[in-house]
């Protein structure tokens, strides 16, 4: 059973419930993705740390709205030498664990000669940029796609690295230099201004304080929901669209289940960690009414934000201490 404590004093009761619904709404989402549940993977890295590049991947959107050139996060890995082809591996916070996927890890697999165990990795190393990755209890998930194509221009995404890589680290989320830094401990990595709160990190999942619609809320942030800014419900999504702003509807694909996803401009605002921010983009999933009302409601919880949110800005999560900032 996953840890459902939170680390906020004031309200702790409400806050307690309001985090464990966002975690039921998260973990609905997985079940609904996955068909199963994962057994915790254990993945760390070598030494204190290091930085790498961030690439984007990009995505087209239906009219009005305009493609986007940040959907997804992905981050380089390879297992050879550093001349052998790099693969790249989506960094997604809102997932508990690392996966490898299954239609791509086959052709890994052949290649280097390891072992391939069925549905389960004991262990297995590679590199993440320059930093030596220790992986054990790796998933390996059944995923749609072709095999690998190993001609070195390409971007061939084999898989995701959850947030069991930042668990007892500091990660930094830097969306203005598009770099992620990883540490033991966040001196160095932040201005000395910076205005740290406490979060909530049950079962990985990183929950923070926001003002929002002139409240005190919480949000859950998810680094795989590059294509949604703020996901709501559908009666906070009719309430907050811009006015005369046309609506538009398109798939969203976590892992092999299809969504829709429904996006309308707002005009709202949000405040993390004492900056402002424009929401631009207000959005609900159809087909997970139940749990997405259940778990967006009265209850403190204003829904879940993606890296849209953030970008041109510096996000850091201390999973130690349990606080996290937002830099300008």
């Amino acid at each position: 059973m996953p840890d459902f404590v939170i680390p906020f004093k004031p309200g702790i009761y409400r806050k307690c419930l309001t985090s464990f619904l966002l975690l039921g709404l998260a973990l609905f989402l997985s079940a609904c993705a996955t068909g199963n549940r994962l057994t915790p993977a254990q993945v760390e890295l070598s030494g204190d740390g290091g930085e790498v590049a961030i690439v984007w991947d990009s995505m087209p959107r239906t009219a009005p709205l305009p493609p986007l050139d940040h959907a997804a996060l992905l981050l380089p890995v390879h297992f050879g030498s550093s001349e052998e082809k790099i693969f790249y591996m989506q960094l997604d916070l809102g997932h508990a664990s690392t996966v490898f996927y299954s239609n791509k890890w086959k052709a890994i697999a052949e290649k280097y000669q390891f072992v391939n165990s069925g549905d389960k990795l004991a262990a297995i190393n590679f590199k993440l940029g320059d930093m030596q990755v220790l992986a054990k209890n790796i998933s390996i998930m059944q995923h749609e796609g072709t095999d690998i194509d190993w001609s070195k221009g390409n971007i061939e995404v084999i898989g995701t690295i959850g947030a069991d890589l930042i668990d007892g680290r500091v990660v930094v989320l830097d969306f203005k230099k598009d770099i992620v830094q990883f540490a033991r401990e966040r001196q160095g990595l932040h201005s000395a201004n910076s205005k740290f709160q406490p979060f909530s990190f049950s079962g990985r999942r990183i929950v923070m304080p926001v003002t929002f619609d002139g409240e005190e809320k919480t949000v859950m942030y998810d680094s795989s929901s590059g294509a949604l800014s703020w996901i709501s419900n559908e009666k906070t999504f009719q309430r907050l669209a811009k006015k005369d702003a046309r609506p538009a509807a398109f798939a969203i694909r976590p892992w092999d289940k299809i969504l829709t996803a429904h996006t309308v401009e707002t005009s709202a605002e949000v405040t993390v960690g004492g900056i402002r921010l424009p929401v631009k983009e207000i959005s609900y999933i159809e087909d997970v009414g139940f749990l997405q009302e259940l778990a967006i409601s009265g209850l403190g919880s204003a829904g879940m934000v993606g890296n849209k949110l953030f970008l041109g800005k510096k996000l850091i999560i201390d999973t130690r201490k349990l606080e996290i900032a937002l830099e300008e």
